[in-house]
């Protein structure tokens, strides 16, 4: 296993600071961002292609569901094919890719043939963002890698935010084919700007092993969560039954295959302790996160009368606070270490989400918005500090494949939150429902709490001295 010191071949491209850094950064960060640019911007478009195509809601939560699935299951796999083949090149394979679906999509002539492409649009831009930050892993030295990641992190939280902005632009000047188009002209730039880049080498495709029966068996196992997260949104009880029935055959399917030696997701990444911990910590503040934007909408609208335009205001308080700290949390997390800031980031979030439960009986908008703009803090101070130990817990030379294993599970966790939203909520939640949902978020947020315990900081000799025989690399049992 590789010590944490740049490889020779990266040397002179290491991120020390400066203008060619500030590039670089730039060059992954606008790559990246097509992912979750995608995911959001395309909400606002719903009912202009449920209208071109008339068809029902429980079509359009389809639509919506297969870019996530799709998103979640490639994870993993995109970061193999990035270890073999380079993440640069394989992050430029998916841009390509991304022209090509998204032109087609805007030609498509009736609905399946658009959810079969925004299925193949979520494959591709999972190609690029695993492997954009495992480039940065790549290229970083451990003093910096926190600053990094923070900026790369509110870049793509901009992006998200942004999105709805955007495809609401691009309605008023067209119609939703422009949704598609635009990541045209996006990837053309993207692509141009990677290849000025030198670009990584893979260990060669007699590396890569990517096991087709259990990365099925994983897609079903999403599949069936978002049928349980679709039940609320189109108030069909077959959603449910269905996803119900479908979940524990797929874990089992999976789970026998694993036993076989075959798995797509590499579960020996969870032997080290800080991967373990951070990556559970992932998945529980997205749970949290995830829940919330998803929930509130409904509580605010249905219970409380509010207007769309408010609603759009009180989220964006808590994407705003991630956003505007995730750079800081970033640099604390290299001066002051990981663990303080996921304990710190940790706390905020448990006492942000503990006080919309207590405030959770008719409280004023005022009394939402001071635990949403809390959580926000929290995530943006934590972030940087959880992805660093993760990609840290494993040597440079398995960056992609570490990147990706950690991806799915911040996708995981929303897939998951989306299951319990319908779970607890039903298709006529009232006050004590979204009472309970809190609840049950307050405690993943304790949950997340404990999980950041277990994170160990870096020894000052992981920076260049030798590890401990038998060690992942950077990390002491």
């Amino acid at each position: 296993m590789q010590q944490d010191a740049p490889d020779a071949e990266d040397s002179a491209l290491v991120l020390n600071g400066g203008w060619r850094s500030i590039e670089f950064q730039a060059t992954v960060a606008l790559a990246a961002m097509l992912t979750p640019l995608n995911s959001t911007m395309l909400a606002v478009g719903l009912p202009a292609i449920r209208s071109h195509f008339d068809v029902g809601v429980g079509e359009m939560a389809l639509l919506i569901s297969v870019y996530l699935v799709a998103v979640a299951a490639m994870q993993p796999v995109s970061g193999r094919l990035g270890d073999a083949f380079g993440s640069i090149r394989v992050m430029m394979i998916g841009l390509v890719l991304l022209i090509a679906i998204s032109a087609i999509s805007a030609l498509a002539t009736n609905l399946p043939m658009l959810i079969l492409m925004r299925g193949l649009q979520g494959a591709a831009t999972a190609l690029v963002l695993p492997n954009g930050i495992a480039v940065l892993r790549r290229r970083t030295p451990s003093a910096r890698l926190g600053t990094v990641l923070g900026m790369n992190g509110a870049a793509l939280s901009i992006a998200a935010a942004t999105g709805p902005v955007i495809g609401g632009a691009l309605l008023l000047a067209g119609d939703w084919r422009l949704l598609f188009l635009v990541n045209v002209p996006l990837s053309v730039v993207a692509i141009a700007m990677l290849l000025r880049l030198s670009p990584d080498k893979g260990h060669g495709r007699s590396t890569l092993n990517i096991d087709l029966p259990s990365l099925g068996a994983l897609v079903l196992i999403f599949a069936s969560l978002v049928l349980i997260g679709s039940a609320t949104r189109v108030e069909n009880p077959a959603f449910l039954i269905a996803g119900g029935a479908l979940l524990p055959v797929t874990v089992a399917a999976y789970w026998l295959r694993s036993r076989r030696g075959g798995s797509i997701v590499e579960f020996r990444f969870f032997g080290a302790r800080n991967f373990r911990a951070a990556a559970s910590s992932q998945a529980l503040t997205n749970l949290v996160m995830y829940s919330f934007l998803v929930s509130l909408p409904l509580y605010l609208v249905d219970l409380r009368g509010v207007s769309d335009q408010v609603v759009s205001l009180v989220l964006f308080s808590l994407m705003a606070a991630m956003i505007a700290l995730s750079p800081v949390g970033g640099a604390l997390t290299d001066r002051v270490g990981r663990r303080p800031l996921l304990l710190g980031g940790g706390f905020v979030i448990a006492v942000a989400t503990v006080a919309l439960v207590v405030l959770f009986d008719d409280p004023p908008l005022a009394a939402i918005i001071g635990p949403l703009i809390g959580v926000g803090i929290g995530l943006g101070i934590s972030g940087p500090a959880r992805s660093s130990a993760a990609l840290e817990a494993w040597g440079r030379d398995v960056a992609g494949s570490v990147s990706g294993t950690f991806s799915m599970m911040r996708y995981a966790g929303a897939i998951v939150g989306a299951a319990v939203i319908a779970a607890l909520l039903g298709p006529d939640p009232g006050e004590g429902a979204f009472r309970l949902l809190a609840l049950v978020l307050a405690g993943g947020a304790i949950l997340n709490l404990f999980a950041s315990l277990e994170i160990r900081d870096r020894p000052k000799a992981a920076t260049g001295g030798p590890l401990e025989p038998g060690a992942p690399a950077l990390e002491r049992p």
